[in-house]
């Protein structure tokens, strides 16, 4: 009687032990490749500054003219604008507790730096006179910014698109620019009864010269003319005039 051949049992891998495993040293288990972490994104309910496309039309002319493209604003600025414009985030103003509206009815945009010096001006107002500051614009957009110029022409001073302080989000317009001349003044703005001849509403930072002497007060009052130049004015001379009229005296020497 034939036997039968009985195989030969398949050798079986040996069962894994977990105490041969090589040893971790602490390392995290990680995906290959990590992503980094974007910017956070702002809290709820505050404002986020979008640039506002620039028509072609518009776009062809700032071309022809040589303005450039800032990318923060999206606006295109002149080669003097744009020397002077901060590469900073343009962002929200924010007075008394709510986010401040301009004359269109849009949120009012600095430059960030510029936005720290005009609180600080109005944390001076508030303190002395339990006012805060009165802003009727900021920012502007190209299209806005040549809409105002073409109302305004020959009946008030305005720039045209391009070549606005309020395009670099380097400027503010004050309906109460009276009772904040000093304390703008003292943070670092021009403007105001010696800025800009015609419109005295208009405050900005690096766009002119600060002033350092009595001839640009003509149209100021007393009140209005920063403490140090007074100060230094009195130095060397006598101010002629009364605080509240539109203009003062000469100064006489002694």
């Amino acid at each position: 009687m034939a036997h039968e051949r009985v195989p030969a049992a398949q050798e079986q891998p040996p069962a894994s032990d977990a105490s041969h495993q090589p040893p971790n040293l602490g390392r995290p288990i990680a995906p290959d490749v990590l992503e980094a972490p974007g910017p956070a994104p702002p809290p709820s309910g505050v404002p986020v500054f979008q640039p506002e496309p620039t028509p072609a039309a518009m776009q062809e002319e700032f071309a022809r003219k040589g303005f450039t493209l800032d990318a923060p604003s999206g606006n295109y600025l002149s080669p003097r604008v744009l020397a002077k414009t901060r590469q900073e985030d343009l962002v929200p103003v924010e007075i008394g507790g709510a986010y401040v509206k301009d004359l269109r009815g849009g949120t009012v945009f600095l430059r960030e730096s510029i936005r720290a010096r005009l609180l600080a001006a109005d944390q001076a107002l508030f303190k002395k006179a339990q006012k805060h500051l009165v802003i009727t614009y900021g920012f502007r957009s190209n299209t806005l910014q040549q809409e105002l110029f073409n109302q305004l022409h020959g009946k008030g001073k305005v720039a045209q698109a391009g070549e606005s302080f309020h395009e670099a989000g380097m400027a503010v317009d004050l309906s109460n620019w009276r009772e904040a001349q000093r304390f703008m003044i003292e943070a670092g703005f021009v403007g105001g009864c010696y800025g800009i001849e015609e419109d005295l509403v208009h405050y900005s930072i690096d766009e002119i010269t600060k002033a350092s002497n009595m001839d640009v007060f003509t149209r100021c009052t007393l009140k209005e003319i920063p403490e140090d130049i007074v100060k230094g004015v009195k130095k060397v001379g006598k101010v002629v005039g009364k605080a509240g009229k539109v203009t003062i005296g000469k100064i006489k020497k002694k």
